[in-house]
């Protein structure tokens, strides 16, 4: 079960990624719920973000799980608030982590207005956008920008429509540190077959 916890949770800030490295403003301090539909499934989830420090809580088979990573620190934090415990996981440096993706010379993004549209009531520009990394393809699709939120991605479907990823209740601004840090109380547990693998897919 966490395996599949860390497997979408991480198929999820891809697709942020994705959004993000084509806003035209400044998001880096936001939270958001997150709608995340692939396969004939659905996902929700919260997501807060500060900077390079992200937070993702979301409950699969009834346990509520909260992952924090912390590139500052090149690790991540698997929460179980029900058990009070949590496990950490190396972000592994021979893959790129979503910090350093942002930060990539070497990845262009191109983005063509399409139309304007409506989603979840806000006012919103369609655009196709594509991903390359040293001139080879790495991802495409068509992402809404709400005007009435100065631009914030509020919805991202790929190109295949197999993946749609929607944020809804968005928040600019103030999210306080301690939402990025491992709670008082909680006690380390091993993650065995997953020390040193970082992100997987990535």
């Amino acid at each position: 079960m966490l395996k599949q916890v860390s497997g979408s949770f991480y198929a999820v800030l891809l697709v942020i990624f994705s959004a993000a490295s084509v806003m035209a403003a400044d998001f880096s301090v936001y939270s958001a719920d997150i709608v995340s539909e692939s396969s004939g499934m659905t996902n929700k989830s919260r997501m807060y973000a500060k900077g390079t420090k992200q937070r993702m809580e979301a409950s699969e088979g009834g346990q509520k799980v909260i992952n924090i990573i912390r590139a500052d620190k090149k690790v991540m934090w698997m929460l179980m608030p029900d058990e009070k415990m949590y496990m950490e996981m190396p972000l592994n440096s021979q893959k790129k982590d979503i910090a350093s993706k942002l930060n990539d010379p070497d990845i262009k993004i191109e983005k063509k207005y399409l139309a304007d549209e409506t989603v979840d009531g806000h006012p919103s520009k369609k655009y196709h956008v594509i991903m390359t990394r040293n001139g080879k393809k790495e991802s495409s699709g068509h992402m809404w920008e709400a005007t009435d939120l100065n631009n914030f991605p509020v919805k991202w479907q790929d190109e295949d429509r197999k993946t749609t990823v929607t944020w809804k209740n968005i928040k600019l601004g103030d999210v306080p540190d301690s939402m990025f840090e491992i709670p008082a109380g909680y006690k380390k547990m091993s993650m065995p077959g997953m020390g040193g693998h970082g992100f997987p897919g990535m």
